[in-house]
C-alpha cells in the first residue's frame, strides 16, 4: 500500500517500482508477483526491534536459547501487510534481534531475493512456491495462514468503469493483465474456467499487480486480476468495476517462506521461529480488534478510513498448521499448472514444506 493522498502519486511510484524489479525475473515466479522494494509507493526498510529472544533449537527443547542480540532477519513484505498487522497489535517491541523490513510487489521477486541471499523470510501466497519448487529454488514454507472469512477475497477480476463487458464470458479473446507465477494467475484460471472460457482463449498481459491495476484503470487492457488495497482505491476513485471476486473460486492461503540458507543458520532459524509466533498472536489480536487494523492502514498508507476498512477485511487471517488439506490443495494447483503447460514436470509439493520446523513453531504457539 502506498503512502499517498492521490491515486496519481500512487500509480507513478508503483509503475516505476514495478518496472524496476520485475526485470530481476523471478522469484522465479513467488509468485510473483509483486517484486520490488518500492520508492515513494511502498517506501520502507525500517528496522524494528522485536521483544524477547527466540525459542531454543528445534533439535532439543532442553538446549539453551541462542543469543540473538546481534541477529537481523530481513523480511520481504507485500503492501506492508505484515508490518501493518504487527503494528496494529503492537507486537514489535523490544528485543534481542531486529527485523529489517523490505517491500516487494509479488512472490516471485521475493523467491528470487531469498534464493539470492538478500532476504531471509518472506510473505506470499501458495502459487509462487509451486514455481519455486519447479525451478529448484532453495526456499521452504515454514508457516501458513487461512482467511478468517472464506466469503471474502483480496483478489478481484476488474474491468474499466466504462467497459461494456458485463459477463466473464465476454472476455474471450480479450486482453487481461495479470502477473504470471502468482496466486492472481491461479484465481484468474479458476474464474475463467467456471465461466467456460479457456485460459488459452484470452490474451494474457504479464504485468505486476500494480501495473495491471494501472493498465485496466486506463483502459489499456480489457480486464485485470488485481488485489487489495488496489481494488478499494480504484473503486473509490471510480476507475474500475468488479466483475468477480476470488471468493468461492480459490482458497486464500498465506505462506511464510524462508531461504534454506537462513534455516541452516541456527540463530536466524530461532529468530524466524520467534517472529512467526509473534505474528500468530498479532493476527489473533487483529481478528478480535478489526478497528486496530483499519487505523494502522490509514496511518501507514495514508488511505481513507473507508478504503482501509475494505482492504483490512480481506486480509484477516488465522494461523494454521500445515495440514494434509493444505498440501492436497497445493498439489491440485500444481497439477493444474502442469496441465496448462505452465510448469513442465510433475511435482510432489510436500517437498517444499519444512514440516518439522512448522510443527515445532505451532507446538510452541499452542496450535493444533
Amino acid at each position: 500500500m502506498p503512502q499517498r493522498s492521490h491515486g496519481a502519486t500512487h500509480r507513478q511510484s508503483a509503475d516505476r517500482a514495478g518496472s524496476r524489479r520485475l526485470g530481476s525475473r523471478r522469484r522465479s515466479t513467488r509468485y510473483l508477483l509483486t517484486a520490488l522494494g518500492t520508492t515513494a509507493l511502498f517506501a520502507s526498510t525500517a528496522t524494528v526491534a522485536l521483544t524477547s529472544a527466540a525459542s531454543a533449537s528445534t533439535k532439543s527443547t532442553k538446549a539453551a536459547a541462542p543469543n540473538l542480540s546481534g541477529v537481523t532477519i530481513t523480511f520481504a513484505d507485500q503492501f506492508k501487510e505484515y508490518q501493518t498487522i504487527l503494528t496494529a497489535a503492537n507486537a514489535l517491541q523490544g528485543a534481542q534481534y531486529k527485523v529489517n523490513w523490505q517491500e516487494f510487489v509479488g512472490g516471485p521477486p521475493i523467491v528470487a531475493a531469498e534464493t539470492g541471499g538478500s532476504v531471509d523470510l518472506g510473505d506470499m501466497a501458495e502459487t509462487p512456491t509451486i514455481f519455486a519448487q519447479a525451478a529448484g529454488d532453495p526456499v521452504k514454507v515454514v508457516a501458513a495462514t487461512l482467511s478468517a472469512n472464506p466469503k471474502v477475497s483480496p483478489f478481484d477480476l476488474v474491468v474499466p468503469a466504462t467497459s461494456s463487458v458485463k459477463k466473464i464470458s465476454q472476455l474471450k479473446g480479450q486482453s487481461i493483465g495479470v502477473q504470471e507465477g502468482t496466486v492472481e494467475q491461479y484465481v484468474l484460471i479458476q474464474i475463467l474456467k467456471k465461466a467456460g472460457v479457456a485460459y488459452s482463449g484470452v490474451n494474457i498481459e504479464n504485468l505486476s499487480v500494480v501495473n495491471a491495476a494501472t493498465a485496466v484503470a486506463s483502459g489499456k487492457v480489457a480486464a485485470a486480476l488485481i488485489s487489495q488495497p488496489l481494488t478499494a482505491i480504484d473503486l473509490a476513485a471510480g476507475k474500475i468495476r468488479v466483475l468477480a471476486t476470488g471468493a468461492g473460486y480459490t482458497q486464500t492461503i498465506g505462506y511464510l517462506t524462508a531461504s534454506q540458507a537462513a534455516l541452516n543458520n541456527p540463530q536466524k532459524a530461532a529468530a524466524i521461529a520467534d517472529f512467526v509466533q509473534r505474528f500468530y498472536k498479532a493476527e489473533a489480536y487483529v481478528k478480535l480488534h478489526p478497528q486496530a487494523a483499519i487505523n494502522a492502514y490509514v496511518k501507514i498508507f495514508g488511505v481513507t478510513a473507508a478504503e482501509a476498512k475494505e482492504a483490512a477485511a480481506t486480509v484477516v487471517e488465522a494461523a494454521t498448521p500445515i495440514t494434509p488439506a493444505i498440501i492436497k490443495y497445493q498439489q491440485t494447483e500444481a497439477n493444474t499448472f502442469l496441465k496448462l503447460g505452465l510448469i513442465t514436470k510433475q511435482l510432489n509439493v510436500k517437498g517444499v514444506f519444512d514440516l518439522a520446523l512448522n510443527k515445532s513453531i505451532d507446538a510452541k504457539a499452542g496450535l493444533k
